[in-house]
């Protein structure tokens, strides 16, 4: 594969030439299918010299049924692998770097790279079993033609000539290779491949012949003989003078299915990789297994015990119509696949070397683009260093452990990513589960330790070391790169599920309580609500530094984060409105948070903050039902007239009351009313299934600057909001001087349209996300039952960092929204849950220009790789008015080009490459060419694959109504059978009057029963991988 030193040279350069001539090549370069890019290379690589030299061999030892054991004990292994695999290579873009570059963007840095050690030296250790292979085949030709002949031979021409015959083959291969490159290696892989094929055929031919008796090869009658190797017999090696056990035979024989990785090294050359891999995978596991299945049966079945004991390359010596092919063809099968490991290993250094992670292999970073000469000496010297003992059965050990511990790292790691799931985490492979990647982990672990204890601990050790030392050394480099390592993602599940834990067992619900509620916040009917008195926590910040700079800012606010977008959870503050006894008004709000929650996996906080000023009234009926209920029936009627109204007044009898909030605090009938309504909240998420922590706050008549004083001291650093729910305003009556669909706001609703749209604006501006919610009573509620899958509609007009698609996608993954089924079959239900609701996503054209059926296919292929599931559909009804120009801030879009312009930057182009966000900006673009897509319009984001030449005419409208029309018209005839409607919300600018934002929203979402309007904060929370 192409080395990740190619970006290198692009960086250097800074030109636009440079770049788009990458593109370019890279997108030539993805022409292989699945049976050439996957297939036939993992195929190659299992059919090796373990098939033709040592699996008699083991057979005369362990038996046939032992052998079959370990052969699908081996199989297991990589089966259960193979779905890790699939899982990861199914989340996200796959680039080159092969293996390493897949798992360290999915799982982290720290885990890839030192996962990407364990390949590399297992890798690199192959490749000396491959040398070491093809000298012992010419070792056992030249042996059998001396026996034949009459002539005794050892083996050994000269003192350690198996050392130097290696270390010959290996400077030969690594000579071609540095002269000639990588395309004699292509080029020749097929030539090997079918030089392969010919001789398992040839020899499986020998075989049956040899059973049937019409052909003995350089065999003899005597050799043939049936039933003698069903069980084990276990004898010391007739050249080593060892003697094995099962589990030595276990190390012997697991190299030879090993080769799983290679079909993701030409992962960048592939036309759909998502596909090709687990397929080809899949397929060469199954196809290899049943060689090795069958080599293992009919030898074991015709030949004698002893035969195949002495004779450990008998598959050349009963081979049909000659011997001599096989020899051959097995020695250059194994300078074939020296070649490949010579080819892949190099490159896999040199992409870890590429990441500056590793300070002791910065010698082997690429110096210009191509360059992998020190990383091809560095991997031929090891290789050559591990030929030196002289056997692969020395070497063979070694391999398996290190490629045991690999898997066993992918499986745990992919183990934690599904079990923690991130919303990172999106693998698109139907098949996974991380309960298979557990099995995965003890399964590969355990074969680890029982070949060797202590070389697996020894192993293991090596691993925890190198990967405290990545992290330390990422720490000290400060290079402001953010990988989004799998340890975050697990950090924040511990921390808020143990907070969650804890919201529920210190915060349970009154036992007293019983309350009767209902959606539009009628009176309830209850008891008194008696709980213990809240403490209430002060800090005092004292004074401190005063003067720093916007940079220092930036700096303390992002270079100390390893955030990463892939690790993006819903942290949802969501403003619960109450009316003034304290009683929730707008209860679906609660059950998309609740939704939100289970599904994305994030902390939920929910506020209701009581409008003090008209509290007076409801905290007298509160202290009056308490009088009531309470009885005091001990006392005489006089007394408890007398403790009744003394109660009452003294509330009423106070100057300006509850006029502010520290006058109205240490009322006793407030901090009841308080507790009361922080009760009913309480007891409405426990039956939405919502974890989470509920407040109620009061405020003097100052009700939105109650709600950002919430917004900004809600939470605990990291774990702060990042999303702010609230519903759509009903306060805004509109009525009057009526012209069409005009409407006018009453004087106090104009007020408060001020302030609510200053507080949503304020929140954005902290950096969080909005969204509000117009709800209906056919909005699903925890324990409802939609007939079928629910529907979920995306109008997609601008992008705002991917939120507009992540929320949808989480929604669509709650149980609610699977539907019931037929109830009867459990793949319908495992398929439902796996597919989630029905997404359609309607792509808003914005101008003339934009080319619909080119917008359609790039939105496509982004949903494919962000791996999310949804019909697209383009609407160009709303391409001729100015519906952008409400959507988005214009200011901040008057420069993009609508051709793909090439960026300068090195650190830029870099990072894009990469995956990687920017240090000093969270936006992540989803163009080629790194300009930020915040604020564009879906052609814009998409310029270079949907734009046409032509006008960019559109018809003007003052107040938007227009195109707020043609929006809701659209909307209205397309999702009239969706659950749920999920668009932008329209971009609030500086001098925006409230009046004509409220009309375009108010018309915007007439008649449509459930809207979620979204305005993300700019930070990409949908990424390429995970």
């Amino acid at each position: 594969p192409q080395s990740l030193s190619f970006m290198m040279t692009a960086l250097s350069s800074g030109t636009a030439t440079v770049q788009q001539h990458h593109d370019n090549n890279a997108e030539q370069r993805r022409n292989l299918g699945t049976i050439s890019g996957v297939y036939l290379p993992s195929l190659q690589s299992i059919l090796g010299v373990i098939l033709f030299l040592r699996l008699t061999h083991i057979t005369s030892q362990a038996g046939i049924v032992y052998t079959t054991l370990l052969l699908l004990i081996s199989t297991a292994s990589t089966i259960l692998t193979w779905s890790s695999l699939s899982a990861i290579v199914t989340n996200g873009d796959i680039k080159s770097g092969g293996p390493y570059y897949i798992i360290s963007r999915t799982l982290g840095v720290d885990i890839g790279c030192s996962l990407g050690l364990l390949y590399y030296i297992g890798n690199t250790l192959s490749g000396s079993l491959f040398v070491l292979g093809a000298v012992e085949a010419v070792q056992h030709s030249i042996r059998a033609y001396y026996a034949r002949w009459g002539y005794g031979f050892s083996g050994h021409i000269f003192p350690y000539d198996v050392q130097i015959t290696s270390l010959a083959i290996v400077a030969a291969m690594t000579g071609s290779i540095h002269v000639g490159g990588g395309r004699y290696v292509t080029v020749l892989s097929n030539f090997f491949l079918g030089v392969t094929a010919l001789s398992i055929l040839f020899m499986f031919l020998g075989c049956i012949f040899f059973i049937v008796g019409w052909h003995t090869g350089s065999l003899q009658e005597y050799d043939r003989s049936f039933h003698e190797n069903t069980w084990s017999r276990y004898e010391p090696d007739p050249y080593t003078g060892v003697l094995p056990d099962i589990y030595s035979c276990l190390a012997l024989i697991y190299p030879s299915v090993t080769g799983l990785l290679s079909g993701m090294a030409k992962a960048d050359q592939l036309k759909n990789p998502r596909k090709s891999i687990p397929t080809g995978m899949f397929w060469a596991i199954v196809t290899s297994s049943a060689i090795y299945l069958m080599v293992t049966w009919l030898f074991g079945m015709s030949i004698s015990n002893r035969t195949l004991k002495v004779d450990k390359f008998v598959t050349a010596s009963v081979s049909f119509p000659h011997e001599l092919p096989v020899r051959i063809g097995v020695v250059m099968t194994c300078f074939g696949l020296v070649l490949g490991t010579l080819a892949t290993a190099p490159a896999l250094i040199a992409a870890v070397a590429a990441d500056e992670v590793l300070p002791f292999l910065s010698f082997l970073r690429p110096r210009y683009e191509g360059d992998k000469t020190r990383a091809l000496w560095f991997t031929s010297a090891i290789i050559g260093l591990a030929t030196l003992p002289g056997s692969l059965d020395h070497i063979s050990p070694f391999v398996t452990i290190f490629y045991l511990l690999m898997y066993s790292g992918v499986n745990a790691a992919t183990c934690i990513s599904g079990y923690v799931r991130p919303p990172g985490f999106r693998p698109t492979f139907r098949y996974f589960h991380w309960s298979v990647s557990f099995v995965g982990f003890v399964w590969c672990m355990g074969l680890a330790f029982l070949i060797s204890w202590l070389g697996t601990f020894c192993s293991v050790l090596s691993f925890v070391l190198m990967g405290a030392y990545i992290k330390k050394s990422r720490r000290l480099a400060a290079t402001g790169m953010k990988w989004g390592t799998l340890g975050s993602a697990v950090r924040y599940n511990i921390v808020s599920s143990a907070l969650n834990s804890l919201a529920k067992s210190a915060s349970a619900v009154p036992t007293e309580v019983t309350l009767s509620m209902s959606e539009e916040g009628r009176q309830l009917n209850n008891s008194i609500i008696s709980a213990e008195d809240v403490s209430v926590l002060s800090s005092n910040v004292g004074g401190g530094v005063t003067d720093i700079t916007p940079e220092e800012v930036a700096h303390l606010h992002s270079s100390h984060s390893d955030f990463h977008a892939k690790n993006w959870r819903p942290q949802i503050l969501t403003i619960v409105d109450v009316d003034a006894n304290g009683n929730p008004t707008n209860l679906r709000t609660l059950s998309l948070a609740s939704q939100l929650q289970q599904a994305g996996k994030g902390i939920n906080m929910v506020i209701a903050i009581i409008d003090q000023s008209s509290t007076a009234m409801a905290a007298s009926v509160a202290s009056a039902v308490e009088d009531i209920c309470g009885g005091n029936t001990s006392q005489d009627d006089d007394h408890s007239d007398v403790s009744g109204l003394s109660r009452s007044e003294r509330w009423r009898n106070e100057d300006e009351s509850l006029s502010a909030a520290s006058s109205g605090m240490d009322h006793y009938d407030t901090i009841k009313l308080i507790k009361r309504s922080k009760a009913l909240l309480m007891l409405q998420m426990k039956r939405e299934g919502m974890d989470g922590f509920a407040e109620v706050s009061t405020t003097d008549g100052k009700f939105f600057e109650a709600v950002w004083s919430a917004v900004i001291h809600t939470g605990l650093g990291p774990l702060s909001p990042n999303s702010i729910l609230l519903s759509l305003p009903s306060f805004l009556k509109f009525e009057g001087n009526r012209s069409g669909d005009s409407y006018c706001l009453h004087r106090k609703s104009r007020t408060e349209a001020e302030n609510y749209l200053r507080t949503i604006n304020g929140i954005l501006n902290l950096g969080k996300a909005v969204i509000l919610f117009k709800s209906s009573p056919s909005y699903p509620q925890n324990g409802d039952i939609i007939p079928d899958r629910g529907t979920i509609d995306i109008w997609w007009i601008v992008h705002d960092g991917g939120l507009l698609l992540l929320l949808p996608f989480l929604l669509s993954k709650h149980a609610v929204w699977l539907g019931a089924g037929d109830g009867t079959r459990k793949k319908n239900r495992l398929r439902r849950k796996t597919i989630g609701a029905k997404l359609r996503l309607f792509a808003v054209t914005t101008s003339p220009r934009e080319n619909a059926e080119k917008l359609q296919k790039a939105v496509t292929e982004h949903l494919e790789r962000a791996r999310i599931q949804a019909d697209v559909t383009v609407v160009e009804d709303l391409a001729r008015t100015d519906i952008a120009r409400y959507m988005r801030d214009e200011t901040s879009v008057d420069d993009i080009p609508s051709r793909d312009i090439m960026t300068n930057s090195r650190d830029e182009t870099m990072r894009d490459k990469m995956g990687m966000s920017r240090p000093n900006n969270p936006v992540a673009s989803l163009r080629k060419d790194g300009i930020s897509t915040h604020h564009m319009t879906l052609g814009e984001v998409f310029a270079s694959d949907c734009y046409e030449d032509g006008p960019a005419n559109f018809t003007n409208s003052d107040d938007g109504i227009q195109a707020a029309s043609m929006l809701n018209e659209m909307v209205r005839r397309e999702s009239r059978d969706a659950n749920l409607v999920v668009t932008n919300l329209p971009f609030i600018r500086k001098d925006h009057d409230s009046e004509e934002y409220f009309k375009f929203l108010h018309t915007a979402c007439k008649g449509i029963d459930n809207v979620m309007l979204v305005r993300g904060s700019g930070a990409e929370v949908i990424t390429a991988y995970a």
